[in-house]
């Protein structure tokens, strides 16, 4: 049997119950998928879900936050993917580092399909079909593996201007949040040194570093180097001259575990949700601030106490800063500790 792919259709249905990764099978036979995807420290390969035919299964829960994912169909020898590779195994699996030694995670290297999901979605179904034959990769052509929009483009890592034309000359370290059109800002949104950093397109701005950017995972740590235009509130104007991949800080992990939506365990209708470095606080499906979130050892003035998420406001006093050290953090269960007034928040997933 041959085997293809429908292009995948963005979730617009009014009323979506919940923003998720969904697999849909379109073809006549069931079949058994498996996909990746890098979490803002490491590449990630999870499985397998079997989808019998006109059957969907959600294979990531939650608001994605990367516009790239990756899949794989179990026992079809005609499946050649599109150039990419990631580690199976051959029962239920999660696997982090999978782009690395499989053999060393008691798995094998399978080649993958991609999956784009544009620049903003939240919420994305894919379809799997079967109407004809599949892109066969050459055997001899080495398999990719990532996303390949993050190849070093040599104009993205050089400068496009010389620092201190425009503005301040900066050189941060910072964490993306992502890239698109909004009616806001029509370029690419990071944060760093706690600031909301925004570079527009057609600005000025070296426009491969801002493809480079669109391209990176939400939390993805790249460093950044150009002119600073203006700063207000917590928000500065920049134009990004190049760009620089960077390893993930210490609190990467961290950082990752606590994305997406939680909800009290107190009072069901408080709420947080963390998109990159966002943090949402609702109540009652209302949203009550939405906030910077930094990681560190300590709070800002105090001693080192270990993993500690402290969050600046939007538009608020930039001398509140709220800080709470991670007691304890699971998939479905996170326990805050407010430094200060000694109170215990325990959240969970809805």
């Amino acid at each position: 049997m041959k085997f293809g792919v429908l292009t995948a259709a963005l979730l617009l249905v009014a009323g979506a119950a919940q923003a998720d990764l969904t697999v849909c099978n379109r073809s006549g036979s069931a079949h058994t998928v498996a996909v990746a995807y890098h979490d803002g420290t490491a590449w990630v390969s999870e499985g397998w879900w079997a989808i019998d035919p006109a059957a969907c299964k959600v294979a990531l829960s939650g608001k994605l936050t990367q516009r790239h994912y990756y899949y794989t169909v179990s026992g079809e020898p005609d499946f050649a993917g599109e150039g990419y590779a990631f580690c199976t195994t051959e029962k239920p699996f999660t696997l982090k580092g999978a782009d690395g030694d499989c053999a060393a995670l008691g798995g094998k290297q399978q080649p993958f399909g991609h999956i784009d999901t544009g620049l903003t979605a939240e919420s994305f179904t894919f379809d799997l079909t079967d109407p004809g034959p599949p892109v066969i990769k050459s055997e001899t052509e080495a398999p990719q593996t990532g996303t390949p929009e993050l190849a070093a483009n040599p104009a993205a890592f050089t400068d496009s201007f010389a620092p201190g034309q425009q503005g301040e000359p900066f050189t941060v370290t910072a964490l993306m949040q992502g890239c698109g059109e909004t009616a806001e800002l029509n370029g690419c949104t990071f944060y760093a040194e706690g600031a909301r950093w925004v570079a527009a397109r057609g600005a000025g701005s070296n426009e491969a570093a801002l493809d480079a950017m669109a391209a990176m995972p939400v939390n993805a740590s790249v460093i950044v180097a150009g002119d600073l235009l203006s700063f207000g509130d917590i928000t500065a104007e920049a134009l990004v001259s190049r760009i620089e991949l960077a390893e993930p800080d210490a609190y990467a992990d961290m950082r990752a575990a606590m994305q997406g939506k939680w909800v009290s365990q107190d009072d069901p209708q408080s709420t947080l949700d963390f998109t990159g470095s966002e943090v949402t606080d609702g109540y009652g499906g209302e949203t009550m601030a939405v906030s910077v979130a930094t990681y560190a050892d300590s709070c800002p003035g105090g001693a080192p106490i270990g993993p500690v998420m402290f969050k600046q406001e939007m538009g608020g006093d930039p001398m509140d800063l709220p800080c709470f050290a991670l007691v304890d953090i699971t998939p479905e269960r996170m326990e805050l500790s407010y430094v200060g007034r000694g109170n215990t928040l325990v959240y969970v997933r809805p």
